[in-house]
């Protein structure tokens, strides 16, 4: 065991350990130094935000393309000259917006605008009130030629059986005789002192025709005799020889009737009733909606700048749509009467709450 090497007391006596240690302490002072300055630095370089001068030097420089290529290209290699007439709009920036500038937004695919909460708005026709004819046109020949078995209010046999349909039909009557009349009387005149056109006054009085009249005449031949009048304006719009006005006081007088209409509708949906008849004021007040949420969509786009003159006009416009869209919605297979407590649903509460803000609405908008 003497020829053993024995370690001394101390290991930083060794003569080949001792300058590793060195080393090291050495490498771990100068990490500390150099090494934390360089965190420090990119701390600041995020969270310091300038506290004095100009909005110029707090904003990043901001490269165009061309020095973005040029960056990139190995050092001494000279970029392509520039030609005479060469097309470089791909190296300049956007240029910079005036203030004051405004720019339109490009027309949607399903309309010239776009509305609120999603709406798809219709795309007008450059002719004032021919997009608002044809759509009173299309909503009343829907129910009379487009719907399976046409007009049920009035037949015998299977319209005793389809008392939900009668009632929607019903409501889609009402609603475009309305609108029908508002056409007649403000929004194609230019004033009280103007004349009636005759197809209006024609289709007008055939829409007041009893709905459940099967003979004599027969509400079906009535209202399509009516149509073919509208269409008649129609034509007169499209040859210049009658005049559709957008003016505020043609809007306010067609929201007012809807208004009053609407007023009578929520007071059926909040009467009692009893289970069996429940649907009926529902399905009713379906068909107005309807016929309303497709008036108005066409009303928002050409009275847009009489609504925009209005303080909120859009906005509250927007939201008349909204909850006529709601009321659309509401689809349920089977019509409940429940107690509003209860624990079946109240199917004419659900529509009545998205109906009265409307009316509540065109209420604020006719006034302002």
């Amino acid at each position: 065991m003497g020829g053993l090497w024995k370690p001394s007391g101390s290991c930083c006596q060794s003569p080949v350990i001792r300058p590793r240690i060195i080393l090291m302490a050495f490498v771990l002072v100068s990490f500390m130094v150099f090494g934390s300055n360089r965190i420090a630095v990119a701390l600041q370089t995020h969270t310091i935000e300038p506290e004095q001068g100009s909005a110029e030097q707090a904003k990043p420089v901001q490269k165009t393309p061309a020095q973005e290529t040029e960056k990139l290209k190995p050092q001494g290699e000279p970029g392509p000259a520039a030609t005479p007439g060469q097309d470089q709009s791909h190296a300049l920036p956007a240029p910079a917006e005036k203030p004051g500038d405004t720019h339109a937004a490009a027309p949607a695919a399903g309309g010239e605008h776009g509305g609120g909460h999603g709406i798809t708005l219709p795309e007008l026709s450059p002719i004032p009130g021919v997009t608002f004819v044809e759509t009173l046109i299309r909503v009343m020949d829907h129910e009379l030629h487009g719907r399976t078995l046409g007009w049920r209010p009035n037949d015998i046999l299977i319209g005793r059986f389809t008392d939900n349909i009668n009632n929607y039909q019903l409501g889609v009557l009402e609603a475009v005789r309305f609108t029908a009349l508002r056409l007649k009387d403000s929004l194609t005149r230019m004033g009280d002192a103007d004349t009636y056109d005759p197809d209006l006054e024609q289709a007008v009085n055939l829409f007041m025709n009893s709905a459940t009249l099967w003979w004599f005449p027969e509400a079906e031949s009535s209202y399509s005799q009516a149509i073919e009048h509208l269409k008649n304006f129609k034509t007169k719009l499209e040859t210049g020889k009658r005049t559709f006005y957008y003016r505020r006081d043609n809007l306010v007088a067609l929201l007012s009737a809807y208004r009053d209409q609407l007023g009578n509708v929520n007071r059926s949906l909040v009467q009692p009733s009893g289970w069996y008849h429940s649907d009926e004021p529902f399905y009713y007040a379906k068909g107005v909606a309807h016929v309303y949420y497709e008036i108005l969509k066409v009303c928002k786009v050409g009275f847009k700048t009489q609504l925009t003159s209005t303080m909120h006009g859009m906005d509250i416009m927007d939201e008349i749509l909204h909850e006529l869209d709601t009321a659309e919605n509401i689809r349920p297979w089977l019509i409940l009467n429940g107690d509003l407590g209860g624990w079946l649903a109240n199917h004419r509460a659900n529509l009545n709450a998205p109906l009265s803000e409307t009316s509540h609405l065109l209420v604020i908008l006719s006034q302002l």
